[in-house]
This record gives structure tokens, sequence and C-alpha cells, in this order.
């Protein structure tokens, strides 16, 4: 579209043209050429340059154009400028408008004159003489000006001036109008009184000595009047900017070039007035002063006489106190908030042995003790932030009790709580501060699930989060303690986050009880994490309302750690795990190595490797000789067959120097071959090493020998999951392998299932890792990863647990506590909408609350237990037919979990090595095999042995197998011998006798004291047992697919029960599904329903939980399995029952005839269908008819008052 121009109105156009424009240079605005005389000047050149060029390219035009347009800006700027010089007057007798408002002498002003003004001022000084006796020269001069100025005929010309600056206001006495300013008060000036000293004559350096005084002085009252210059510059520069706004835009770029140009001229008349101000010498001078100095008789010393310093009297003035810059804040952590100034000082004196006072000072944070000690005097909730190897864990506790904390006598008599996240860290951090504080030990004790050591004396207590949680339902206030102190709160667990929100409202709880009650003492809450994840606790306004906390930083790992990243990323991260500890045991000086992996099976395997290719500590694991015999003299088992080619990688990487695959992998052993070069002596290739697990499943006796000193001669290597994180300190660990990986459960909030993926690790556990290495001195990190997948995969901190698992528990404990609306708890991270709606929906299903979200008795009471609502709702229905003692005892196995060793574990695969890769087949290798294939009969034994009460219940198998561990007179062998995890079941039968002891306390006639042996339940209770596992599970239900209303069609026919497919009640899978492995879920191998075949699969099954299975080849068009962990199989009229109720099940309209039975109120006797209901519009599954008695209700309808079959 072409440019918009606007119509010009005729009219006005002629006037404007008629119209003689005065040549006045000040009037407010210049009036423009005219736009058709500058269209004629243009075209006028367009055709003088056309002329001269004959042809003109577009771009060429282009540039003409401009040409053009500049040299018309340019001729009308050079007439501008001769119509200014016509008018031009001399400004000699004018003065600067820097000058204006100042108190500076006239004199002082060093004027540039011509000869004529200066006979003409000198004439109107000699005729104001009578006037003006009395004023010393300069002020006459001043004052006949002043008195001349208002006689003086005022000039018909226009006042002389660029015209570009709007002039100043004149008062009614002629003179302008300044805007006063406010002077910033002035210093306060010392007066200094000094003695007179003799002349002495003249000197060379007299005279440069009054200049430098008459410089000085001139430049004090320079700066004194400094302010009033700078405010009239400012006044300038904003008119000059108002009036630039109001000037056209074709006169923009004049202004600029006219102010470059005054800038310029100003910036000259600094520099010319700096230049007379500086004293000059002559020849003639000299010569005079000589001659002066001759005739008086004085001869100056050739080298200048330095006086005595002469003394001085200084005026006392009255300090100026500034409170702006003297009195500077106190930190955040030493301000009082509100607390009691008139606080008595208390303090406990602990002796403690040279040998442990030198480890404590060698921690950074007994250098903040002083600071946080303040902190938590001055306030009521602290954060303090210490890195790895801070050593806060443990001298903390200690700070406190030195303070008195925890004495009866002192101000705060309460104990000093500690929460760990770990039961091991609870136990080990209370024997080492009962160590060091020496004398006091017994006052330190802790309390895990299943053990306590606290007494009356207690003074420090360690605990887990889940024990003080407890105590808190108890006892709100939490009276018996006077701090609280949460540790490893970066690592957000569940009962970490709870017990922060449930604190920080104790605390205020207590500040107001302090008021009405003078003897209540105030809890002080102090939260402690080691990485900087704190904004979710500082920065909570939810969570601390009386402001954010204050932040107390400590000093980092006491040593250094230096961190290697891999050139590469290699996917076998356990075989470059072997690769880079075999490389650095080999070159690395003394000192213990710590590699982290996912799971046991992948420390089994490297573990056997390490073994292998180096002298082990362990007696029976050094390579015996072995008898070669053939592949086809050795018989062949199942077992021998494989599909596929041969995994050549594996049998690449031995330590065999004969190998080509050795050689061939030499060029990565080069390219970090400096990594593993340090200045220190490396160990010797022969030394021993000594290698130890360490998970969590593994045995408490096996865990502590990582703490025990290797042998002489050996280097210790621990093999490790991420429970080596944090809270463990193995001594000598210098260097770590992280392999940046770790296995974790992720839960499904829509759909409830759980998988177990290898993911990577966040930087924070990156770092955490990393510390392990600088705990007892430097260290090195290797890391099995390289730097971009470090920078671009790990994500900063791993999200919170509460956003990440089930939280009915939490729902449940809250809604018992009187807390209503969860929502509306201060938790450091509120747990998502979705989950909460899941946890709320699941204990409606279970009875603990009613339609409107409110708890209900049963809801109480399943509170009281330590578990999870389902296991509380079996305990609460449990009594029925005697089965109390047996659901207590189910209840424990299966809230422990993992009883059995897998199969797949029982006998890892040995690694392949250069004989078995050449086919030759040792004697050894077929005991192996011969001893594998027995171990795998035996396993298939007690299986069945455990499963005789019933083949489709894997909750009675868990039964017969912790019943069976209370007959074992050695517990260890029974479970070495039948496949049980040792750990496991102690940590079940403690767990066993706790619930015990809290259903007696309930309800003391329900059950009797506990009992390791009970006798086997009867038939009558076995089927009992199963309708009360049932009741827990109700809503995990799965139906046969091919039973189904609505069955699916199946492509095959599935030979194997862990093929069969089923429907689950709640949706197992988002996104509508078409195919039927998107829908369905299949038994999990593990189960003893996998042993039945395909047509013996029961209609309904009741399952724990669900499961993903990883797959097997990374597939696109591949999804994985969803398994389900069976318990019982129970039958459609037992789901109708149990399901009673709940909202679950719905019944239909009668069917058949229908009775009615008279009397008031109106009832009938009909056959109605009940049916199974999931999901709003989901899964609606019809059982077995029932016969009912239905009673008129006026707000309800008819509805069932009781069940006749």
């Amino acid at each position: 579209m072409p440019k918009f121009v606007p119509r010009q109105r005729k009219q006005k156009h002629r006037q404007r043209e008629a119209t003689n424009v005065p040549v006045d240079t000040n009037v407010a605005e210049l009036a423009p050429v005219s736009k058709s005389e500058k269209d004629a000047k243009r075209q006028q050149l367009k055709e003088e340059l056309r002329a001269q060029h004959a042809q003109v390219s577009s771009k060429k035009q282009k540039r003409l154009d401009k040409y053009i347009e500049n040299k018309l800006k340019k001729e009308e700027n050079l007439e501008l400028l001769k119509k200014l010089a016509q008018s031009k007057v001399d400004t000699s007798a004018l003065q600067s408008s820097r000058e204006l408002g100042k108190r500076k002498r006239q004199d002082e002003r060093v004027p540039v004159s011509t000869a004529e003004d200066h006979d003409s001022r000198l004439d109107s000084d000699l005729s104001d003489d009578d006037s003006d006796d009395s004023l010393p020269p300069s002020k006459a001069i001043a004052s006949g000006s002043r008195q001349d100025a208002p006689a003086q005929k005022p000039a018909e010309d226009p006042a002389t001036g660029s015209g570009l600056k709007r002039p100043l206001q004149l008062g009614p006495d002629g003179f302008p109008v300044l805007k006063k300013r406010k002077q910033a008060p002035k210093k306060p000036e010392i007066t200094i009184t000094m003695p007179e000293v003799p002349w002495e004559g003249f000197g060379s350096g007299d005279e440069d000595q009054s200049g430098e005084d008459d410089e000085d002085s001139e430049k004090t009252s320079e700066d004194g009047s400094s302010d009033a210059e700078s405010g009239s510059d400012e006044e300038d520069e904003e008119d000059e900017e108002d009036e630039d706004c109001s000037e056209d835009e074709e006169d923009e770029d004049e202004d600029e070039e006219e102010e470059e140009e005054e800038e310029e001229e100003e910036e000259e008349e600094e520099e010319e007035n700096h230049k007379v101000g500086k004293p000059r010498q002559s020849a003639f001078k000299t010569w005079a002063r000589q001659q002066i100095n001759d005739a008086v008789g004085f001869k100056p010393a050739t080298v200048p006489v330095v006086s005595e310093p002469m003394p001085f009297i200084l005026e006392p003035k009255k300090p100026v106190r500034n409170t702006v810059y003297e009195e500077e804040p106190l930190p955040l952590e030493l301000q009082v908030t509100k607390g009691d100034p008139n606080r008595k000082a208390f303090s406990v004196q602990v002796n403690r042995s040279e040998e442990i006072q030198n480890s404590r000072l060698g921690l950074p944070v007994v250098g903040e003790e002083q600071k946080i000690m303040e902190a938590i005097y001055n306030n009521s909730a602290i954060v303090i932030w210490g890195a790895t190897g801070s050593g806060k864990t443990t001298q903390l506790p200690q700070f406190l009790f030195e303070a008195g904390y925890g004495n009866p006598d002192s101000p705060s008599p309460g104990i000093i709580g500690v929460t760990q996240p770990r039961r091991v860290a609870a136990v080990s951090m209370a024997k080492r501060v009962g160590d060091e504080l020496g004398e006091f030990s017994e006052q330190v004790s802790y309390q895990i699930r299943f053990e306590s050591t606290a007494s009356s004396k207690t003074a420090i207590k360690f605990m887990t989060d889940g024990i003080l949680i407890r105590e808190i339902a108890e006892d709100f206030s939490l009276s018996k303690y006077s701090v609280i102190v949460i540790d490893e709160a970066h690592e957000r667990s569940v009962n970490t986050d709870i017990l922060i929100g449930m604190v920080s409202r104790i605390v205020d709880l207590r500040k107001a009880m302090r008021e009405e009650d003078p003897s209540v003492k105030p809890l002080k809450l102090v939260v402690m994490s080691a990485t900087l994840r704190i904004s979710d606790f500082t920065q909570n306004p939810n969570l601390f309302r009386q402001g954010p906390p204050p932040l107390v930083q400590a000093e980092g790992r006491q040593y250094p750690v230096t961190v290697h990243f891999s050139r590469r990323t290699n996917r076998d991260y356990v075989e470059e795990a072997f690769r880079k500890v075999s490389r650095g045991h080999r070159k690395l000086p003394p000192g213990a190595m710590l590699v982290f992996l996912t799971g046991q099976n992948e420390i089994r395997q490297l573990s056997k490797r390490l073994k292998q290719a180096f002298k082990p500590t362990q007696r029976g694991e050094a390579t015996q000789a072995k008898v070669q015999i053939t592949a086809n003299d050795a018989p062949l088992e199942a077992e021998d067959l494989e599909i596929g080619g041969a995994d050549l990688s594996i049998a690449g990487n031995q330590e065999d120097d004969g190998s080509d695959y050795e050689i061939t992998g030499l060029d990565e052993a080069e390219e970090d071959e400096d990594e593993f070069d340090l200045d220190e002596e490396a160990m010797s290739s022969s030394t021993r090493v000594h290698v130890l697990p360490l998970y969590s499943q593994l045995p408490t006796k096996e865990q502590l020998r990582v703490f025990e000193p290797p042998p002489e001669g050996s280097r210790l290597i621990v093999l490790a999951t991420n429970v080596a994180e944090t809270s463990l300190t193995i001594p000598g660990i210098k260097y770590v392998f992280d392999c940046g990986r770790a296995k974790e459960k992720q839960y499904d909030l829509a759909t409830g299932v759980q998988k177990f993926q290898i993911e990577w690790i966040s930087k924070a556990s990156a770092n955490q890792r990393a510390g392990r290495a600088g705990r007892t001195g430097p260290g090195h990190c290797y890391r099995l990863y390289s730097s971009a997948i470090y920078e671009n995969e790990f994500a900063e901190y791993t999200d919170p647990e509460i956003l990440r698992t089930p939280i009915e528990g939490v729902v449940l404990q809250m809604k018992s506590m009187g807390l209503h609306n969860v929502i509306n708890f201060p938790f450091p991270t509120p747990p998502s909408r979705q989950g909460l709606a899941k946890a709320e929906k699941l204990l409606k299903n279970l009875g603990a609350l009613t339609a409107e979200g409110k708890i209900t008795p049963i809801g109480n009471r399943l509170s009281t237990y330590p578990l999870s609502p389902r296991f509380g709702k079996m305990l609460y229905v449990g009594h029925q037919h005697g089965c109390m003692p047996y659901i207590i005892a189910l209840v424990s196995a299966l809230a422990v979990g993992d009883l059995f060793v897998p199969q797949n574990q029982i006998d890892p695969v040995p690694a392949k090595d250069g004989d078995e890769a050449k086919g030759v087949y040792t004697n050894a290798d077929r005991l192996e095999d011969t001893a594998r294939e027995q171990r795998h009969k035996d396993y298939a034994r007690a299986h069945r042995l455990f499963s005789k009460h019933d083949d489709t219940s894997d909750a009675l198998k868990y039964l017969s197998a912790i019943c069976a561990y209370g007959y074992a007179s050695d517990g260890d062998s029974f479970c070495e011998q039948m496949f049980l995890r040792a750990k496991a079941f102690k940590e079940a039968t403690q767990l066993r006798r706790q619930l015990t002891d809290i259903v007696r306390s309930n309800n003391p006639g329900l059950v009797q004291a506990y009992q390791a042996r009970l006798p086997e339940p009867s038939e009558k209770q076995v089927k009992a047992i199963k309708q009360i596992v049932t009741a827990g599970f109700i809503d995990n239900v799965a139906l046969r697919a091919d039973l189904a209303p609505v069955p699916p069609e199946m492509h095959r026919t599935p030979k194997r029960a862990i093929d069969v497919p089923y429907f689950t009640l709640m949706q197992s899978r988002e996104g509508p599904g078409m195919e039927l492995d998107d829908k369905a879920v299949y038994v999990h191998p593990s189960s003893i329903i996998a042993q039945l075949s395909a047509k013996e699969m029961p209609q309904y099954i009741v399952y724990s939980h669900l499961q993903q299975s990883s797959p097997s080849v990374v597939s696109a068009d591949q999804t994985p399995k969803i398994r389900m962990f069976p318990l019982a199989a129970p039958s459609g009229l037992q789901l109708s029952a149990l399901a009673h109720g709940t909202p679950l099940i719905e019944y239909g309209k009668p069917i058949g005839k229908t009775d009615l039975i008279e009397g008031i109120p109106q009832r009938r006797s009909c056959w109605v269908i009940p049916s199974l209901v999931g999901e709003a519009g989901g899964s609606r599954w019809p059982l077995p008819a029932k016969k009912v008695i239905q009673r008129k209700d006026a707000k309800e309808g008819w509805v069932i008052e009781k069940f006749t079959s």
C-alpha cells in the first residue's frame, strides 16, 4: 500500500504562504520551509545529477535520494547560521549561566575582554567612586553594574543567543529567578591554629607556595559551590531536553550537533581555566629575586630546610554520628526476633580425650558453633546448610547439650530430639555421639522401630522420623522435648516433609502456651540439609508463618575431591566399572575404593570378576587347578543351549595377555591413562583385594564388615548401591567410582502401577557420592560418564518422595488428627491433587472415610497401626474365627516383603572366561553345573512345601514361611536351606511382636501374649484368612479376560499361566487401549499360581500391587507387560459379601418374583444382581444373584436390610 499522506486544506495553505515570517531567532518555534519549496529543490537536484549519469540502478537511486536529503539539510543549516551571524553581538560582558547563584567574588573570575571594554568599565568605576567609596573595588564594580541595569533602554533587536534555549524567567528586579536547592550538610571543618614563623627573606619556593595556596583556596571555594553548579547544570539539561522534545523531527540532527559543539566549547574553557590557575616561572622573575636577596644580604640554602613539625591545636567539635553507615545490621541468624534478653547463661562442662578433641577440631562446623548457637537462641526455627563432611550430624547435638539443653537444671530441660531417615544412621550416630561425650554417654540413646535404649536420664535421643510422628499423635505439643533437629532434610522423604510441617506448627503452639503459662518452655526447630535445596523451606510462607527462618551456612567437606569425567559414556557401565577399577587398583596409590552400582545382581557380578582378576583375601576363592575335558564329553543340559550369537564384548574384556580383544581395546585404555597418574607412589599389582558388598537387603552382620579395617597388605573395595550415598562414612575411602545410575521404584499415581527402572541420578546425588571420597582425606571421584551427560541428562535434584509414592497413610494420619482438609497442611512441597483424590478414594473403599471425607470409627482404629491402611483393615477384621495371631503374622510378612530369594539370584550366571570361550569344558564346570541343578530342585521343593495349604494363595505361602521360621532353632541356617532372606524374617518377627502388643493394648481379649510357634490353622481358619486378605485388598481385583461380560478377541489360546490375560477393576493404563495387551495384566512368574495350567486359572484374583516388567529388548512397538502379584483367589459370592457397604458395589433392580412383607416400614423379599463398579464409566462386573430383604426409605428408596442367601 502507498504511504498515507493527509490532504492539505486549500485556504489554510494559502494563508501560510501569504504570511511573512519575522526574522527572529528567539521565537518559540521557527516555521519550516514549505513543502513545495523543498520538493522544488529536491527535483532540481535530481535533474542535475541525472544529467551527469545517464543510467542509474535501483541501489544507486536509493543512495542518490539519500544524498539529496542530506544536501538539503545542510543548506537549511547554512541559512540558519547566516541569520544568526547577522544578529550576533558581543557576549563578553554577559555571565555564563553556570555562574548564576554563586557567591563567588568578581575579581576571582578571569574574564577575557578587549581594551575598549576595559576603558569603558574604568570610566564607569570612576564615575561611581562618590557613591561606593566604602566598598571594595570589586564590589563597587558589581554595584555600579546593577544600578545602571534598569536605566538602560531595551534593545529593539532580538536578544542574542542560539534561539534554541528557553530564556530564564526574570523577577521584578530584572534578575533571573533561580530555584533554591537544598544543599547537603557540609562536613565540619577542623580549624588548625598554627604559630607564626619569622620571615627569613624570599625563597625560590615562596611564589610557588603562594600560587599553590591561591589554587587551593580557589579549589575549596569551587568545592563548596559544587552542589549549586551541579544543580544549575541539571536544570539546564532538563530545559534542553524539554525543548528538544518539542522540536520537529527534521531539526533533531541540528540540535544534537549544536549541543555537541557547546559541550566541546565548555570543555575547552575549563581546560583554559585550569591552565590559568597554574603558576608560571620566567627568567626575569628569577633574576629579580636574586637581586633582592643580594641587596638584603640573604643567601638561600641550596637544600631546602626541613623545619620541625609545628604543633597544631584542634578545636573540639561535637562528633556527628552517622547512623546510616556506622550501625550495620546484624546477620539474619543473629537478629533477635522475640526472645528473652535476660536469659541466664548455662553450660555443661564436657571433658574429652585429646584424641577426640583433635578430631572434633578438624571438623568445619566446630568453628561455627558460636554463630549456630546464637541463631538458635534468637530464633524459633533455623535452617543449617552444611555440605557432606562438615560434621553437623554429630556436633550439633553436642553444641546443644553443652549449652544446657536437655539438662533438668537449665532453662531448657527438654530432650534434644534428632531424627534420621534410616535406622542404621540413628543407631550409629547415637553410638558416636555417646563416645565423644565421654562421661555423659549414658545420656545419649536411640529409638528405632523395634528397639529403644531411652531412659529417664536421656538428654539426646536419636530416632527415625516415623518414631517422632507416632509421638506427635500421642502428645501433639511434644512436651518432653526442647529442641527438634531434623537431619537429612534434603532427601525429602514423606516422613521428613510431614515432620517439618507438623513441628513448625507445634513451635507456634508452644509459644502461645508459654504466653498463658510461663512454666511452659518454648520449642526450637533446627532443619539440617547437606545441599542447597532449601528454598522449599525458607521461602514457603505456609510453612513458617512468622517469616522465613535464617539460614546458617557451615563449611563443606574438609578435604578436596578431584572429579574425573569419562571421555565417553559406555552403556555397559558394569563392564566399564570393572575396567576402571582394575586399572585403578594397579596404578593408584594406597586407599580404599567405593564403587556405586544399581543392584544386588550387578554387585555380585562385579565382585566375582574382581576376585577372579586379582588375588582375594577371602579363603576358598583362589583359582584352583582345572582338569580340562572337551565339550563333547560333557552332558548337554537345557541351560547350555544358546539362541543367537555370543556376546563377544564380554569375552573380549578379560585379563588375558594373549587375547586379541584386549589388544583391540588398548586405544580406549590409553585415552584415560593419565587420569590415574598421580604424584604418589602406586600400590603393587600383586596387592590382594578385599571386596565387600553393601546393599539394603544384606544382613546387618555383613553390612558392618565395611567398617572393619581390611587385612594388612590389601586394598578395600566396597561395591554398594545408593545406601552408601548419605549418612554413612566408610573409613579410608579415597577413590569413588560412580556409574551415575540408580534403580528406583517409580509409582504411577493415576494407575497405581509400580516399576523398577534404572535412571540417571541427580546432580545433588552425584555430589553426595563424590563427597564420600573426601571424608577422611583428599580423594578422587571417577565418574563413568561424560560431562555432557552430566550437564544435559542429570536433574538438579530428585523429586520429593511425596510426589512419587501413594499417600493414603499420610491422609489417614492427618484425618485422625482432626485435619479434614489435608490440602491446607503446610507441606514443604504439597502433594498433587490427583494423589490426594486417589488416596481418599481408597480410604472410602476400605470404610475409613465417609462419602463426605470425614473419618469413621474404623478409620480411627486403622490409624493406630504403623502400617498401610490395607494392613490395618486386615487387623481390624482379623479377630474372626480366632484368626488374629495368624493375621498378625501374615501382616508382618506382607509389610516387610521380599521374604523369598528370587530364583535368578540363587545362582548367578558365571562370567565367561577364556577357556569357556574356546570350548573347553573343565571338571570344575561340571561340578558347578551339577550343584546348580540341585539348588534349583531344592528351591522348587521349598516353595511346594510352603504352598501345601492352598496352591492358589500366595498369602498363605507367606504365612507358612513365617510360622516355620518361628519353629526353627537356628533361623539363619533355616533361611539358607529354604532360600529365604534372614534379615527380612528377623524384621518381620520384630514387627510381629510390636503388632501383638498394639492389638493387646487396644483390645486385650482378642489375642494372647506373643507366641513364636503357632499351631497349624484349621480348614475353616484357612478359608477365613483368605477372605480377610480379600477385605484388605477389595479394590485390587482382577477378572479373567475370557470370562468378562464382553470378552476380548484373542488371536491365540494361551499355553502358560503367565500368558493368561486378566482385566483389573481399576484402570491399569492411561489412554484408550485397543489391543488386548494394552488393557490386560498378567500373573507374575514368581507366584504359585504361575505353576497352574492355563485352564486351571481362577476367575477372580486379588493382588497386592501391579508392576511393569522391564523390556528385554528395546523396541518402540513392544510395550512391557504389567504383572500382578496375587494374594488370593476369592469367589464371586465372597466378593459380593466383602464389598457390601463400600462404593465398589451396586445392586440392580429386583428380578423374578417379589414378595411383600407386612408391617411398617414397608419391606419386600426379592432377588437382585450385585455388580462390582470401578471408576465412573469404567468396568462393571455382574456377580452372582443374591436374595435380600429390602426396606422402603423415604429419601433413598428401597435399601437392602439384610441378605437371606
